[in-house]
Parts: structure tokens; C-alpha cells; sequence
């Protein structure tokens, strides 16, 4: 087997010895969701053969851990070589990386690198702050920036053509991010790894990946030979060990070992380290190798410097923040990790692998009170937060990205004694989006008799009434969490809340909180607005429009407004310039078909808006707003029989609607003289 050969030729050191060279462009590729041991260098039978030539190349370091066991946290810390601590992304959803941290991008930038990210999910996009300091940040998603989530990804093989064909003109020197998220639930490998891969989905994404980034490095390669590139992940996946099936509330090596290997230039090759190490110390490494300076605030070290036992610190606030529960804070180190939560434990290493049985240790107080006082820093960082609408919310916590509570009352309950019930935060939202209220309030019961009242578990109580319809009872119990716990996130829980029984005033307060907590927020921006047109407040609405655009020009439910206001003013040709922009950009859309259609219907050009219009109404078939102005639109042109064809299902879909029946019997009367006699009943 190639990996037992590997164990026996690399040579083990904890002092190597780097040569540094000037101007190498530099590539970093994370895996989203990555094992460290389901990659072949590290003793896996999946074949990942490009991470064995890498290895060969370069340098594979044992014990690499992440910050913290999520997405946007552990990215922050590439991205800085800070801490969650210390750039103050402590969770996903609500946290972004502030524009005053110091980026490798802006570094790179600013030493007149060509900088470039491609990045291939919701949880990377450049909204979270990473795009800072890149020249070209790739990340195209087919949803608006208001309704973008989880389900909101591109294959490996769709982000390595799109980094090829636009890279291809780059002579260099190049920093490069490469993200891909193949590896995350749920497990969908394309063919032949889903075959062949059959019993293990994971194993076969792992190496559906790694084909891809075999392409990526050889064309890289070839390209930009005087280069260094880290291959490495953001966090792995529990698959049980723990107990944790997938990943953000546990800090086992399941979920937050990961793979490092680091090649090229200046870097040893074949060699193994088995000190600790972590996404931290990318920052300076990737900074000394190209010689360029450290910057004041960074505090990984170079991977290959010498060091006495540096802790690698991580952390989990997700059944903090999310359920209620107590916080988790980790020190890793050589003889183990000691682990400070509701109690304190230490995990000694075994065969480089941490094991997930906790033993006594004689270091622990100490070890632990280290641990609560570099987490006290903490409390002198400014967090830049943002809010989740309900419906992302729901689909970041079904892959286990949480977020939602904060600084609320902590239980006495600690995540590693709850684990076994913690999926069924998940699988209540999922019977809730299925409509399957019943077996969601079993298993809500099942949640509650283990956890309490936690606020996580009493959000989840207001969304099943929310979804039988008891609004209001939802409503006081989201009040009371948000009076507890004061955020955004909750804010718009019920403002969507009291949208959805359009009291429209109170919707509008409560939108308006939500966007005072995080004023940037696509989901706020549209909400106020809407409540706003709602309340026939449309000067505001116009207003506040404008200045949100200039904010997030790509929220094109806003810009769809834009088109309406400026058709409302008979400003037509802005108004055509405006629908056709949207139209561009969300071609899926029925309302981007139907207000381009009436533009153009103003502007005569009958024949396109009514084919416009159609489009809108094949994509919302039983819409009776597309109905009735299409059949309004057909009868002034006096082609009756189409809108009468057109309108007659509308009056056995809604019987008491009296629009409907005035248009059906004028089309009636006008085919009837059309065909100069009378249509039977």
C-alpha cells in the first residue's frame, strides 16, 4: 500500500529546515469538511493519490487541527491567522469578518500579487467578509443575495473549469484560494465514485475531490512551477466518533483534525511533523515563505518554527449559542487535549490520534485555567454580526450550522452529555418543513424533557406553533427569547411572524429592529421595504429601496421594486433598463418576467410583453394576478378566444371572485361575437 511505503520514507522532525525564496505564487485549497485520516497520507484506503504526490513533494504535518469545528470561523482564522478569539467569528450565521482585520488576500494584494478566490457554497460566500483584499472573488451562486443558503453549491469539477478558464491569462505572482465543499452532508459523489464508493458516500465525495484537485495542481503546476501550495481543510466530520455524527459542536479529532500538507518552494520535502499545529499558523507560513513581513495582530507561527509545546487553541459555541447549552474550549497539545466545558477533561494522544476517552491528568487545573484566560480576551473584541432569516436558518442548522441565540441564559448542561439528542434540533425542522407537525412535536418532547426550557429549545417550541398556525403564542415566545436574548436573528423570526398575518404595522417594527441590530442584512432590507409598500408608505419604501441597492446591488427583489416605482412614474425607459437587468440576472423568476412585460406593454411593444408575461405565468400556473392582467391584455387586442381559454379555469379555482367572473364573461361576450354565435354552457 502507497501510504505504508510513505510512513517508512518521509523522515520525522520537529525542526526542519525551510530555504526561502522570493515572489512564489502561492495557492491554498481547503476542503470543506475533511477528514484528516479519510485522506491516503494519513493511512486511508480512499484513493487520493494528487495528496500523495503532494506529500511526496513537500510536507505532511501529523496533528493539524482547526479552530473551530464550522465553516466561517475556521476560514476566518486562514484568512487572518487570528483566533476566532481575536477576529471575533465565533459561530456560523450571524458573525462576519470585519473589514479592520488584516487579510492574506490584502497582504498579497498590496505586495503586487494578483489576488483570486473561487469558492464553491453559501457558507464561503464573499458577503461573510472573505472577500477583502481579492482582486477576483468567484462565487456564483443561482439565487438571490436574499434567499441564498446551504442548498447553494458547485461541484469541485464546475469551480476547477472556472478557475482554469479565468486564471488562464495570469502570468503571476498569483495568491490563489481554492474552496470546495464536496465533502459535506449530504453525501452526493457523482459517478463512478458513487458506485464505487457505495457503502461509504463520504469516502467516495473525499475522492470525487480529490480528482479534481488533481486537475487543479496539474495545471498549476505547469503554470506557476516556482509556487507553494497548502492543501488542507476547514473542519472534518464526526461520523459518530463521540457521538457526533456530523460536525460543529464537538471538539474531537473527528471533527476538528484536518489535513495539512504544504509544498512547494522553500518548503522540505517527504518530510512528516508531529507537533501540533493549526489553520492559524497558515497566515505567517504562507507571509515568510513568499518574505514578506509579519503584521502586527497575527498570532500563528511559521508551521516549520520550532515550538515548546504550543497550545493549538478551538472552540465550539454553537449549543451555546443555539440551544442554550454550555460553551466548549479546547487546548491541544503534545501529550493530549484538555477540554474546559460544564466540567473539565483531558484526552491523551494515542498513536497521533486524540483519543475521544477522557483520563485524569495532573496538569489539568492548570492546564485548564490557561485555556480560561486566554477565552476571557474575548470580552475586548468587537464582533461584527449579521442576522439569519428564518428560512436559512433552518437549513444551516439541518447540516449542523447553528446560530441564532446569543448571550443568553447558559444551561447546566454540558454538549458532550447530549450529543444523542442534539440531531433532533435538526430532524424537528425538518418534519416542520414537511409539514409533519405530529412527529415534530414527539420528537420536540423528547428534546425538551433532556435539555429544559434552554432558549434554543424554546425557539424551537415557537417555530411548530408558528407552523399549526398559532401565531401569536409563537410570537410571545420569540418575544420572550429576544428579551433574553437581544439579536437580530430573532428579530426577523418575528417580524416574518407577524408578516404572515399581515399586521403589517407591527412586521414593519420589528423588521426595522432587526435591521438596526445589523443594518446590512439582505432579508431586513427587503422586509422593511415590502412592509413599507404594504402600508402604502411608498415614498419610504422608494427611499429606503435606493439606499439598500447601493448596499447589495444583486438583491434583486429590491431592484424589481426599483422597476416597479419607475414604471409607477412612467419613467419607461429607466424602467426597461431596470427589468432587463433583473431579468438577466434571475431568469427563474416569474415577477422578473411579468414587471418587464408590463414595461414593455407600456412601451407597445404588445406582442413581447405578452410573450413575457405567458413565460411568467408557465412558472406560476395557478397565479391569478398573471391570469387576469394577461386576459385584460388579450381582449384589448380583441383576441378573445385565448383569454377566454385563459380565464375560464380561474372561475372553478376561485368561485367567489368576482374580477375573475367580470373577465370571463366580457371574453365570453366578445368571442361569442367573434363567432357571431352564442358558446354553450
Amino acid at each position: 500500500m502507497v501510504w505504508i511505503w510513505m510512513l517508512f520514507a518521509c523522515t520525522t522532525s520537529s525542526r526542519p529546515q525551510v530555504e526561502m525564496k522570493k515572489s512564489p505564487s502561492v495557492l491554498i485549497v481547503t476542503l470543506d469538511t475533511t477528514r484528516a485520516d479519510y485522506l491516503s497520507p494519513y493511512g486511508s484506503m480512499i484513493e487520493t493519490p494528487i495528496y500523495e504526490r503532494l506529500a511526496m513533494e513537500g510536507t505532511v504535518f501529523e496533528r493539524a487541527y482547526s479552530p473551530c469545528p464550522l465553516t466561517i470561523p475556521a476560514h476566518s482564522t486562514i484568512m487572518t491567522g487570528m483566533s476566532p478569539i481575536k477576529h471575533g467569528v465565533r459561530d456560523n450565521g450571524e458573525f462576519l469578518l470585519g473589514d479592520e482585520h488584516v487579510t492574506l488576500a490584502e497582504r498579497f494584494h498590496d505586495a503586487g500579487y494578483f489576488t483570486s478566490a473561487f469558492t464553491s457554497a453559501f457558507p464561503t460566500q464573499s458577503h461573510w467578509g472573505f472577500g477583502q483584499g481579492f482582486d477576483l472573488y468567484h462565487d456564483p451562486l443561482t439565487s438571490s443575495a436574499a434567499t441564498r443558503d446551504w442548498r447553494d453549491e458547485r461541484r469541485a469539477g464546475d469551480v476547477v473549469d472556472d478557475f482554469i478558464r479565468l486564471m488562464n491569462k495570469q502570468s503571476g505572482p498569483v495568491f490563489s484560494w481554492v474552496h470546495l465543499f464536496d465533502a459535506h452532508w449530504p453525501y452526493d459523489p457523482p459517478e463512478p465514485f458513487a458506485s464505487q464508493y457505495s457503502d461509504d458516500l463520504y469516502g467516495g465525495e473525499i475522492a470525487y475531490a480529490a480528482s479534481q484537485v488533481e486537475r487543479l495542481i496539474d495545471w498549476w503546476q505547469e503554470r506557476y512551477p516556482q509556487s507553494i501550495v497548502v492543501i488542507t481543510a476547514d473542519h472534518g466530520e464526526g461520523l459518530g466518533e463521540g457521538g457526533e455524527q456530523t460536525h460543529g459542536f464537538l471538539l474531537h479529532d473527528g471533527t476538528i483534525r484536518v489535513p495539512m500538507i504544504v509544498s512547494g518552494i522553500g518548503v522540505p520535502e517527504g518530510q512528516r511533523i508531529d507537533y501540533p499545529v493549526g489553520l492559524i499558523d497558515i497566515a505567517p507560513t504562507v507571509l515568510e515563505l513568499a518574505e514578506l513581513p509579519l503584521h502586527v495582530g497575527i498570532e500563528g507561527q511559521n508551521l516549520f518554527q520550532e515550538r515548546a509545546d504550543t497550545p493549538v487553541y478551538s472552540e465550539s459555541l454553537t449549543a451555546q449559542r443555539k440551544l442554550g447549552l454550555y460553551p466548549l474550549h479546547a487546548h491541544s497539545k503534545q501529550a493530549g487535549r484538555f477540554v474546559d466545558g460544564l466540567y473539565d477533561s483531558f484526552y491523551p494522544v494515542k498513536a497521533d490520534v486524540v483519543s475521544t476517552e477522557s483520563e485524569p491528568s495532573d496538569v489539568l487545573i492548570e492546564e485548564i485555567a490557561k485555556v480560561e484566560a486566554y477565552v476571557s480576551l474575548a470580552e475586548t473584541v468587537d464582533a461584527t454580526i449579521a442576522p439569519m432569516d428564518a428560512e436559512t436558518l433552518q437549513h444551516l442548522e439541518a447540516l449542523g450550522y447553528m446560530g441564532g441565540v446569543m448571550e443568553g441564559t447558559t444551561q447546566e448542561i454540558d454538549p458532550r452529555d447530549v450529543i444523542d439528542v442534539i440531531p433532533l434540533t435538526w430532524q424537528v425542522r425538518t418534519l416542520l418543513a414537511q409539514r409533519n407537525i405530529q412527529r415534530a412535536e414527539i420528537l420536540y418532547e423528547k428534546l425538551a424533557n433532556k435539555m429544559g426550557d434552554s432558549l434554543g429549545v424554546l425557539e424551537i417550541q415557537a417555530s411548530i406553533l408558528q407552523n399549526k398556525g398559532d401565531i401569536y403564542p409563537a410570537i410571545d415566545i420569540y418575544t420572550e427569547v429576544f428579551h433574553q436574548s437581544k439579536n437580530s436573528t430573532i428579530a426577523l423570526q418575528i417580524a416574518n411572524a407577524y408578516a404572515s398575518v399581515a399586521d403589517w404595522e407591527l412586521a414593519y417594527d420589528w423588521f426595522r429592529e432587526a435591521h438596526e441590530l445589523y443594518p446590512t442584512h439582505a432579508r431586513t432590507m427587503y422586509g422593511m421595504v415590502t412592509a413599507l409598500v404594504k402600508l402604502n408608505r411608498l415614498a419610504e419604501a422608494q427611499e429606503y429601496t435606493e439606499q439598500f441597492l447601493a448596499i447589495h446591488p444583486d438583491l434583486d427583489e429590491l431592484a424589481l421594486l426599483r422597476g416597479e416605482f419607475l414604471l409607477a412614474e412612467f419613467r419607461l425607459e429607466e424602467a426597461l433598463i431596470e427589468s432587463q437587468r433583473v431579468l438577466d440576472r434571475a431568469p427563474w423568476s416569474p415577477s422578473s418576467h411579468s414587471l418587464h412585460a408590463r414595461v414593455l406593454w407600456e412601451l407597445g411593444e404588445s406582442d413581447q410583453a405578452i410573450d413575457f408575461l405567458h413565460d411568467a405565468l408557465r412558472m406560476h400556473p395557478v397565479d391569478g394576478m398573471y391570469r387576469i392582467q394577461l386576459a385584460t391584455w388579450l381582449m384589448e387586442l380583441h383576441r378573445f378566444a385565448e383569454a377566454f381559454r385563459l380565464i375560464k379555469p380561474m372561475t372553478r379555482l376561485n368561485p367567489d371572485n368576482g374580477v375573475i367572473w367580470e373577465l370571463y364573461q366580457e371574453a365570453r361576450r366578445g368571442l361569442e361575437e367573434q363567432l357571431g354565435h352564442a358558446l354553450p354552457e
